[in-house]
């Protein structure tokens, strides 16, 4: 007991050794989530880049104009070929496979119904990126963390003159550095590229949306 309590004076009187032991505790944890988001980012850019090609051959089939065009009026005469036919050939963007499932078989082309499936589809663009923007903020944080962490033992090795260990704790300090950067570099690439395309097919199904009640 009494050494317990000769413990627990001591980290009163020092907490900078709580910090310490807390930082150090979590250093390889935290290294394991950076990794993991590291595969996640190369895992991501990787499928934005098929995306993007499939995007490219898509918007080269697909007159945005003719299909609104071929839609006016089709609200009325309840007739949701075409629209549906759209967005079915849009079906690689989540955006459009969120409105197209808001809608069923379009049966219901009610303005109440096409202004759910236009919100569904904004929030369903908004819910794609937010993993990708996670990653823009984590990264950098990540990466800063886990070169902090090693910089103390590194002090440490210095004050003793074991030049090894300093050597040791600063490659992993920085290479940490460089992945959080690169993660976080990814994450704004992806990011900001898909807000683009989905920002796009939003406008795109309002058009013809719109032109389906003229």
């Amino acid at each position: 007991m009494s050494q317990f309590f000769q413990m627990l004076t001591y980290y009163v009187t020092h907490p900078e050794a709580i910090a310490y032991g807390v930082g150090t505790a979590i250093f390889y944890p935290i290294l394991v989530i950076e990794m993991i988001a590291l595969a996640y980012a190369v895992f991501e850019t990787g499928r934005f880049t098929v995306e993007s090609i499939k995007r490219l051959m898509r918007r080269r089939r697909i007159d945005v104009d003719a299909v609104a065009r071929a839609a006016v009026g089709t609200a009325t005469a309840k007739d949701p070929t075409v629209v549906m036919t759209f967005l079915k050939a849009n079906e690689g963007s989540p955006v459009a496979r969120r409105a197209r499932q808001t809608l069923g078989d379009g049966s219901d082309l009610s303005r109440t119904r096409i202004l759910k499936a236009i919100a569904d589809a904004e929030l369903e663009a908004s819910r794609a990126l937010e993993m990708t923007r996670l990653l823009i903020r984590m990264g950098p944080i990540l990466g800063l963390m886990t070169t902090l962490i090693p910089i103390s033992p590194a002090l440490v090795a210095l004050a003793r003159g074991d030049v090894n260990v300093l050597a040791d704790k600063l490659v992993v300090a920085f290479s940490t550095t460089v992945v959080g950067l690169l993660i976080g570099a990814l994450g704004y690439l992806v990011t900001t590229v898909r807000d683009r395309y989905y920002q796009q097919d939003v406008v795109d199904i309002e058009y013809v949306f719109d032109r389906m009640g003229a």
